[in-house]
């Protein structure tokens, strides 16, 4: 720091000297020191992880660390991804994290103790940290969510079928949760490509897609097994349950109307249930259900048939 001081003499000669640091500067120069430290480890914390959640969490615990914020809140209407962390309290700021190139969601921080400008200055140069692991994320989430889908019918591929039916089995057997399954077959579906053509089989697929989607709750997921199968995996229904929501599926699948130009395509289904046993795995889980919608066909079609439970032959190992 220069002070310049301007003498009243002839020659108007200025001098100057440096000025003492107050304890004040001091303490002020400390403070810029120690979050220029946290920003260079808050940026080298941000690029260890391309999950939109394990980011936000760990910016998170850097902005309690260095703020003391109670609580983080992200959300984005585009993803329709939601979360929060920590336990809000009723003083609050927001950023809506917008660039040029894209709209990022919006930001929202809680604690008890209302916000000074310093605090929110510094808040906003961390923030600044986040925004390429935001995008770097988003666009990660887009390419996997793209990568597991169906590009016809926009059910899940046969890969996320499998990625989920795993972690649901696993989920269940841990909380004793029941789980089902549903196979479903549209039936003479080749007699409705050869018939109408590929392109209205093609309109036929993605109705039955989304009336399967739309049928389902939150917690369930639907997915394009392989032609014209497909799969419903039904979080935390029993076997009952399974037969009443296939019931429900057959039927409205049953009252379609697929249109094309000036035709209308009545198709049915065959759908086979089977629910978790001890042991099951991914695959006996649906080759039980497999066998159960093939039962369904040789008792005449649009059925719905229940996989006994006596029909469960898990895989036993035997030691060497």
């Amino acid at each position: 720091m220069v002070r310049t001081v301007r003498n009243n003499t002839a020659g108007n000669n200025t001098v100057a000297f440096p000025a003492k640091k107050s304890a004040l500067a001091r303490q002020r120069m400390a403070e810029l020191d120690q979050y220029a430290a946290a920003q260079l480890r808050l940026s080298n914390i941000l690029q260890s992880s391309l999950e939109l959640p394990n980011i936000l969490e760990l910016f998170f615990e850097e902005a309690r660390k260095t703020l003391k914020v109670n609580s983080l809140i992200y959300s984005n209407e585009e993803t329709q991804n939601t979360f929060e962390y920590g336990n809000q309290q009723r003083n609050s700021c927001r950023y809506k994290l917008v660039t040029q190139r894209d709209n990022l969601g919006e930001l929202a921080f809680t604690r008890k103790e209302r916000f000074s400008e310093d605090e929110l200055q510094v808040l906003e140069t961390m923030l600044s940290s986040l925004v390429c692991p935001i995008r770097n994320a988003l666009a990660y989430q887009n390419a996997l969510d793209i990568a597991m889908k169906d590009p016809l019918t926009g059910a899940g591929n046969r890969l996320a079928m499998e990625t989920t039916l795993g972690r649901e089995i696993g989920l269940a057997a841990r909380h004793q949760f029941p789980l089902s399954i549903l196979v479903v077959d549209i039936d003479h579906f080749k007699q409705v490509n050869d018939n109408y053509g590929h392109a209205k089989g093609d309109i036929v697929l993605k109705n039955v897609a989304c009336e399967l989607m739309n049928s389902c709750r939150d917690t369930d997921a639907t997915f394009r097994f392989g032609g014209e199968e497909f799969v419903v995996v039904l979080n935390r229904t029993d076997r009952e349950g399974a037969r009443i929501s296939a019931e429900r599926i057959r039927e409205q699948i049953a009252d379609m109307n697929n249109h094309y130009s000036d035709q209308n395509i009545d198709v049915t289904a065959s759908i086979g249930i089977s629910s978790l046993q001890p042991k099951d795995s991914i695959n006996s889980l649906f080759e039980r259900a497999d066998k159960a919608l093939y039962e369904a066909k040789r008792q005449g079609r649009n059925q719905v048939v229940t996989a006994k439970e006596d029909d469960f032959s898990p895989v036993i190992k035997i030691q060497d």
